[in-house]
């Protein structure tokens, strides 16, 4: 937020406009009411991305003007992020007519929509990219898919308290062109419960949903569920939130997958050859989060086996996140180890809450398979006040002896 005085002098000048000529990217993040006057007159033909912060608390007499100054004022717009739809039909019309007019706009970050307004701005001509958040309790399933042919990137984001609500609207599209898609779930002011995770069920839905919805054209997916470590201790470590390879195998349709992002769901139930499913499913994978970021502590049902499968059969890597029970293999016999091509793109993996066992032969292994690593990346015990599994007992000192062999193998 700039102060009064910076404020005052520039709209005192005659032509705002004139300082700053060039001007390309503006981010407004003020919320004072009364300088908006400024904004309009910043606005200039040579922006190209404009960003209002606090978009909520435009006024219904604020947003028009600020709509009707980016229509004559910034006729090459792409990107437009903090405006608003409207809250009745006349003010969501009158929006809309705007941003038709806006031929170049092709990124559009806006605010609660419902699904016929979604359907009205992914037809807007040029939009690739539309972020937005989901009225749903105006969700409901159409025996017809509606077709949405130009939508390159999609970010949606519900309350978990409607998540079956939004796997019914996903299922209710296709993105036939979709190349990016992100989906997050949280917990709105009302319907906030912090102890409650998700249900596995749940996931599935959705996950099956997006599998409906997207085609094998998807390249990034991300799926969050927003989740609270102080709440939750008891389920990080409860196998009531774990889930199987059933509710993964719908994305196996992704082959072109590069980027896949799954995060606070617990994958201890996958195992290695369940994981070797999935790497032979995307052999374009660059980059792997693969659950983890509630640090759960269920035992992992996979081993050091299944990173071999990971870059084995996707050689683009080059960022791993995945819990497994790193123990020592003997693999001096089996040339299934030796066979695999070492990953020099990786220099960081993350392990999350991942168990070990004999940290200087896990080193080991970790330099022959990935002779680039510097260090492994892993999730310490947060909660003092509740008693560490046994499972996990010495894992933070056994990744720290990791490390330190890791640095002195990366100084020589």
């Amino acid at each position: 937020m700039t102060d009064n005085h910076v404020m005052e002098v520039l709209m005192s000048a005659s032509s705002p406009t004139s300082l700053f000529q060039n001007l390309r990217c503006l981010h407004w993040l003020d919320d004072r009411e009364h300088f908006f006057p400024l904004l309009c007159t910043l606005l200039g033909s040579t922006i190209t991305s404009i960003r209002v912060g606090l978009p909520l608390t435009l006024s219904s007499l604020t947003q028009p003007a600020l709509l009707a100054s980016l229509a004559s004022r910034c006729p090459s717009i792409q990107e437009l992020d903090g405006v608003c739809v409207g809250d009745s039909a006349e003010s969501a019309d009158a929006t809309y007519k705007v941003l038709s007019g806006l031929r170049e706009l092709s990124c559009f970050h806006t605010g609660t929509l419902s699904p016929q307004e979604f359907l009205r701005l992914a037809s807007l001509p040029a939009l690739k990219s539309l972020y937005f958040r989901l009225n749903t309790h105006e969700v409901q399933s159409n025996s017809t898919p509606a077709i949405i042919p130009q939508l390159d990137q999609v970010h949606l984001t519900a309350s978990m308290q409607y998540i079956t609500a939004a796997g019914h609207f996903l299922g209710s599209m296709r993105l036939p062109f979709c190349r990016s898609a992100t989906v997050y779930i949280d917990y709105d002011d009302l319907s906030y419960d912090p102890e409650v995770l998700y249900d596995p069920l749940h996931i599935l839905n959705l996950i099956v949903s997006l599998s409906e919805c997207l085609s094998p054209a998807l390249e990034k997916l991300e799926v969050e569920l927003e989740c609270d470590l102080e709440f939750i201790r008891g389920d990080i470590a409860s196998r009531s939130h774990v889930l199987g390879f059933n509710v993964l195998a719908p994305l196996l349709q992704f082959n072109r997958l590069k980027e896949l992002r799954l995060k606070c769901i617990c994958t201890s139930a996958i195992n290695d050859a369940s994981l070797k499913t999935l790497a032979q499913s995307w052999p374009q994978l660059e980059l792997f989060h693969f659950g983890g970021a509630a640090g759960w502590l269920v035992s992992p049902s996979m081993t050091f086996t299944a990173l071999v499968h990971l870059i084995q059969h996707c050689p683009r890597l080059h960022a791993v996140r995945m819990s497994f029970y790193a123990t020592p293999v003997d693999y001096d016999n089996n040339p299934f180890f030796f066979e695999t091509i070492p990953n020099e793109k990786i220099t960081m993996l993350s392990v999350v809450m991942s168990p070990i066992s004999d940290p200087c032969a896990v080193a080991n292994m970790l330099l022959r398979l990935l002779p680039k690593l510097e260090r492994v990346d892993f999730c310490r015990w947060l909660l003092r006040d509740a008693p560490v599994p046994p499972l996990f007992n010495q894992s933070d000192d056994d990744w720290i002896v990791v490390n330190k062999i890791l640095a002195a193998k990366n100084k020589n």
